[in-house]
């Protein structure tokens, strides 16, 4: 005697117990490094890098050096993720101003003045503090035109650490 609605059952099971298990694990992209968000940053839609599709715009810390050193951007809400490749902290200081980001004003440790800086532009945020091998990221209200970006921990700056981003 056969049994076909047991059959048909044993293979609804196992078809349950296989989608189950794909849906799981969060989906693994490769990053293995650590990301500091709030819940703010994770309920904000995200812009570009240039890329469209919603995607965070992402610029590389290294030692003395962003990449892109030379980022674009669309206006609107975006949120800049910052991974820290280098081997010291790092931090993203972002201010809207049409200076070359080589020659902005300096306090006498070779560090970016942001007081007299703040006077002749308008600072946008930072996404301050990551440490070496981690990731951090902050939320940008980015209107249209040109910014600097620098990195302002001592040395860091006067050693070339800064770079701009283009918002259309």
């Amino acid at each position: 005697m056969r049994f076909p609605l047991l059959g048909a059952v044993a293979a609804t099971a196992v078809l349950v117990a296989v989608l189950s298990v794909a849906g799981c694990g969060g989906g693994d992209d490769g990053d293995t490094s650590s990301t500091t968000s709030t819940a703010a940053e994770e309920e904000a839609p995200v812009n570009t890098g240039g890329a469209g599709g919603g995607r965070p715009l992402e610029i590389k810390m290294g030692d003395y050096f962003f990449s892109p050193s030379a980022a674009t951007a669309k206006a609107g809400k975006a949120t800049i993720v910052a991974p820290n490749e280098g081997t010291v902290e790092h931090e993203l200081v972002v201010f809207k101003t049409n200076l070359d980001p080589a020659k902005l004003p300096t306090e006498s440790n070779g560090g970016v003045d942001e007081e007299k800086l703040d006077e002749i532009a308008e600072e946008e945020g930072e996404v301050a503090d990551v440490a070496a091998g981690e990731t951090k990221s902050g939320n940008f209200e980015l209107t249209p035109g040109k910014y600097v970006i620098f990195c302002n921990l001592p040395g860091h700056y006067a050693q070339g650490m800064y770079g701009t981003l283009t918002v259309k």
